[in-house]
């Protein structure tokens, strides 16, 4: 908190006193505790000072100068004046036996208190946004330096949200290939076949799947109307997500295609068992 100023209202008071609010307390000049004790101001500064002088606080550390606009007759005047902090101002409140100094405290501990919560809070808002620019700054790089090699990461992680940035990251595995794609995906709609079509004309692709239900086939029968045809298979044999391109690039992925970004997924390229996926569709496991 840096100077704001909170206005304290009692019954047993005629006007409301503002209190300054920095450094996670309170301040209060010597008038204002006058008034809000209800004792002359010389008593306050003699309790103060012996305060002081008896070695129960120190000045340095809890009392400060704020600049306070005056009204002086009939012109304003800007004076510095002398402010009390939270631990003075109880003080002096037990040495004159003051009811008011009983109620100032506890309202003043409620007010830090919750002051201090709504900073937290604010702390903890502010780290999320440096943690999300700290990201967003390692995904800028990590997006310039594909851009530069023009080669797509060979494994990687996509968070809760990250819809856009998953479906580009398989949209560019789908337009790099050459000759073929091939899918392993046991939950399959409308969107894999938008996505599966961004591929070149010349590029065979077949999915296999669990299950083929009647409303992908009529989905399959309306996207080969009109784009270069994907071949469906019925295939049970697999559990997690591959994608093969051009029979040479293998990648595991941890999510349905359909479901990219709605979840975390991690995905790994795995070019050395490329040939072993290969084969085991061709011989059909345990499907034939």
């Amino acid at each position: 908190m840096t100077n704001e100023i909170i206005l304290y209202q009692s019954d047993e008071l005629p006007e409301r006193i503002e209190v300054r609010m920095e450094d996670d307390t309170v301040w209060l000049s010597q008038q204002q505790m006058a008034d809000l004790f209800g004792r002359g101001r010389s008593t306050i500064t003699e309790h103060i000072t012996n305060v002081f002088e008896e070695g129960e606080l120190e000045r340095i550390r809890t009392c400060r100068n704020f600049r306070q606009v005056r009204q002086e007759g009939a012109r304003k005047v800007e004076r510095e004046v002398d402010y009390y902090n939270l631990d003075v101002i109880i003080s002096v409140g037990y040495r004159v036996k003051s009811k008011q100094g009983t109620q100032f405290r506890i309202w003043a501990t409620n007010v830090l208190r919750d002051y201090m919560l709504k900073g937290y809070a604010l702390n903890q808002r502010m780290n999320r946004i440096e943690n999300n620019v700290e990201t967003l700054a390692s995904k800028v790089q990590e997006i310039d330096f594909q851009i530069k090699s023009k080669e797509l990461p060979d494994k990687g992680l996509f968070f809760e949200g990250q819809v856009f940035d998953a479906y580009t990251f398989a949209s560019d595995l789908v337009r790099n290939a050459k000759k073929s794609i091939i899918l392993i995906d046991n939950y399959v709609d409308d969107t894999v076949l938008t996505l599966l079509s961004k591929r070149k004309k010349e590029v065979s692709c077949t999915i296999y799947t669990k299950t083929i239900s009647r409303a992908m086939q009529l989905d399959l029968e309306r996207h080969n109307s009109q784009y270069p045809a994907i071949e469906i298979r019925e295939w049970s044999t697999s559990h997690d997500r591959f994608l093969l391109i051009d029979e040479e690039e293998l990648y595991h992925i941890g999510a349905s295609l359909k479901d990219l970004g709605k979840r975390w997924f991690g995905f790994s390229r795995m070019d050395s068992l490329a040939q072993d996926v290969l084969n085991k569709l061709r011989e059909g496991g345990d499907n034939e």
